[in-house]
């Protein structure tokens, strides 16, 4: 009996939600979106009925809710950051590393990846943001552009303007064990290089004239 009184009352009503996390998204259209009134009692609230509701925030990567006893909602969330600009005709938006919108500016738009794709059908973004991901993940050097040509070829723009063609996220995988230390040697000598072409099945051929690129 005594925890039913205590339901009716207010020692357990929610008298603040905690809000962390968030950079673009306002506090308040968070509040709104999850659902939660205050007043109401902390014990009718399911955090994961509350998580799906702010899910549906298009920006919110992943969302934590905890219920802080007696009067205290905690929201965490962490929101999709742009990793790419794509470019396709005259139509430009961002993309997160998962190919999905987003809205939220960046903290640093200079270093966005231009993601150049022919068209948005067969999965050209997914097909690019492959090979984007799996060059951020063995590389140092940032990427400034990452073009798709089509199915087949895809050409890839250094931030220190050397250029890389390959046709499909295998085979830039297979050639990393070389282009690697390619890649350190020019910088350590600074040498001139426009940029290497992986396409070749054993071997990687050196491009000598920016008129090879495109």
């Amino acid at each position: 009996m005594v925890f039913s009184l205590f339901m009716r009352g207010n020692l357990f009503a929610v008298n603040q939600i905690e809000v962390s996390g968030n950079r673009s998204i306002s506090v308040k259209y968070i509040e709104s979106a999850s659902g939660i009134q205050i007043g109401q009692s902390i014990f009718g609230l399911r955090t994961w009925e509350i998580e799906n509701r702010i899910k549906k925030i298009n920006d919110v990567k992943s969302v934590r809710v905890q219920k802080v006893f007696p009067h205290l909602i905690r929201i965490e969330i962490v929101e999709r950051a742009p990793l790419a600009k794509v470019v396709v005709g005259d139509t430009w938006f961002y993309v997160d590393d998962q190919g999905v919108r987003v809205n939220t500016p960046s903290d640093n738009p200079d270093l966005l990846i231009s993601l150049y794709v022919p068209s948005l059908e067969n999965d050209s973004i997914k097909m690019t943001l492959e090979v984007i991901r799996a060059w951020l993940s063995d590389f140092d050097t940032h990427l400034k552009m990452t073009k798709m040509v089509h199915n087949n070829l895809f050409i890839l723009q250094l931030q220190n303007d050397i250029f890389i063609k390959c046709e499909s996220v295998q085979n830039l995988k297979e050639k990393i064990p070389v282009l690697k230390p390619l890649l350190r040697e020019v910088q350590v000598k600074a040498l001139k290089v426009v940029g290497f072409d992986l396409r070749m099945k054993k071997d990687i051929v050196l491009i000598q004239d920016e008129e090879e690129i495109f």
